[in-house]
């Protein structure tokens, strides 16, 4: 059969046309995607830890991205409703468009509600504040006829109650039964720091 013949033939035709048109729309839809994909164009995510929101806005509009909050936290020391992380990491490279979530501090100490201590021993109260967030906890020996025994809780000098709501912030002292008769505050009250970085409880 010759050449002219061959392509002349309408199913060689056919299938000629049908290839053709497969081979277009693959380049088409490859085409497609790179333009939605935004083949190759990726920035990083803009050092705006520290700042605050309204400040990092333009950051992220010359950056091309978008801004979600999605989490606040307490950091001591750190301005209220500032950036204090963001997901994907600062310097993570993203395509343009991508939402970047944030973190920011918000300015108060976490609300944490007050436990029953009274007649736990020391180290069983003050395991039991340290692991619900509480972060500042002394112990005064007060008179008692029990070593060890917690009598109530105060801070500040006002007695707190279980069931109370108070900041994770605020300073707690134990007070604690010395086991002896009373205790003369100017030689014999003993105010204890717990450092629960170094001791550890079992």
């Amino acid at each position: 059969m010759k050449m002219s013949g061959f392509f002349s033939n309408v199913y060689v035709k056919n299938l000629l046309l049908a290839f053709a048109i497969v081979l277009v729309l693959i380049f088409i839809v490859l085409g497609w995607l790179n333009v939605y994909t935004k083949h190759g164009k990726e920035i990083n995510v803009p050092d705006v830890k520290g700042l605050q929101v309204a400040e990092a806005v333009s950051f992220f509009r010359k950056a091309t991205l978008n801004h979600l909050i999605i989490d606040s936290v307490y950091v001591k020391n750190k301005p209220a409703g500032s950036i204090i992380e963001t997901v994907p990491p600062v310097g993570t490279r993203v395509k343009e468009g991508r939402t970047i979530y944030l973190t920011v501090n918000s300015g108060t100490a976490q609300m944490l509600i007050i436990p029953s201590v009274k007649d736990m021993s020391q180290r069983q109260a003050t395991a039991m504040l340290t692991a619900l967030g509480f972060e500042a906890v002394q112990v005064q020996l007060v008179s008692g006829a029990y070593r060890d025994l917690v009598v109530g809780l105060e801070s500040r000098g006002h007695s707190l109650l279980s069931g109370e709501r108070v900041p994770a912030d605020i300073p707690l002292t134990l007070l604690v039964s010395s086991g002896m008769g009373e205790i003369i505050p100017d030689s014999s009250t003993v105010v204890q720091e717990i450092d629960t970085e170094e001791e550890q409880w079992y």
